[in-house]
């Protein structure tokens, strides 16, 4: 279970407890796992072991390439177009409060959306629009501008990348031009100036594109309970960050191979 535990946890929201008590009632998940009838189950500890030993060994990051390694040999991910988009994630504790020493999450921060004020991270996604499948992913605190994450999640082998406003700037253009890839960043009005009609019609062909990347998240929060983080501390929150899109992508690929 020290190998596949994380996806049943991942997959439904489970806490350690649970997933060790479905493991010992199900046969199904006892066969997921990899564990024979006269094999007992490892307790709830097990995962947590487990899960600091990928930390410790730099492997949290790493999990998500070694599945893509094999979505690419499928021809699931094609290199096309790549969507580019963020999301918040509450903290796992409440904010600390104006003055106080310690409590809250020291890697986590505010940020203000819409009007509200939101305390936690910012998860940042690259995903194939062929499919709908992620290729890079990275966590940073709140308070930091989606922009300033975009190179971190995009690989520059892609024929084109779309993203939102947020994202574009001159440097961006000239980053993604030296790497041969065409800029499908929507374009925002500079100051003291308004959007060319063609930018206009442009932005609106582009929304189309770029809103596929909101499946993800919207599976993610209604369906995996990713509104919030589990731990405390940023390297155990991209841990869970690793697992929430290596299961989107394998969802993604038995969906795929299936239609």
């Amino acid at each position: 279970m020290t190998n596949k535990g994380e996806f049943p946890d991942s997959l439904y929201g489970l806490s350690d407890p649970q997933c060790e008590a479905l493991v010992l009632d199900r046969l199904s998940w006892r066969k997921f796992v990899g564990l024979a009838l006269t094999e007992s189950v490892p307790d709830e500890t097990t995962l947590v072991r487990f899960r600091q030993r990928l930390i410790e060994h730099d492997l949290h990051l790493k999990l998500l390439a070694l599945v893509n390694e094999q979505l690419v040999t499928q021809g699931l991910i094609v290199r096309e177009v790549t969507l580019v988009d963020a999301t918040l994630v509450q903290a796992a504790r409440r904010a600390p409060t104006k003055g106080s020493h310690g409590g809250g999450d020291a890697d986590a921060d505010y940020t203000v959306k819409a009007g509200q004020p939101h305390y936690g991270y910012k998860a940042h996604v690259a995903a194939d629009r062929q499919h709908t499948l992620i290729r890079k992913a990275d966590l940073i605190s709140a308070s930091v501008h989606d922009s300033q994450r975009f190179e971190a999640v995009v690989d520059g082998d892609e024929q084109v990348v779309t993203a939102d406003k947020a994202y574009d700037s001159e440097a961006r253009g000239q980053w993604l031009k030296r790497r041969g890839v065409v800029n499908g960043i929507l374009r925002r009005a500079r100051r003291g100036k308004c959007l060319r009609a063609a930018d206009q019609m442009m932005n609106r062909a582009l929304s189309a594109i770029r809103s596929g990347i909101e499946n993800i998240f919207g599976h993610w929060k209604r369906s995996l309970g990713y509104r919030r983080v589990r731990y405390v501390g940023w390297a155990r929150n991209r841990r869970e960050l690793e697992f929430t899109c290596v299961v989107w992508n394998l969802k993604r690929w038995v969906n795929v191979q299936g239609s």
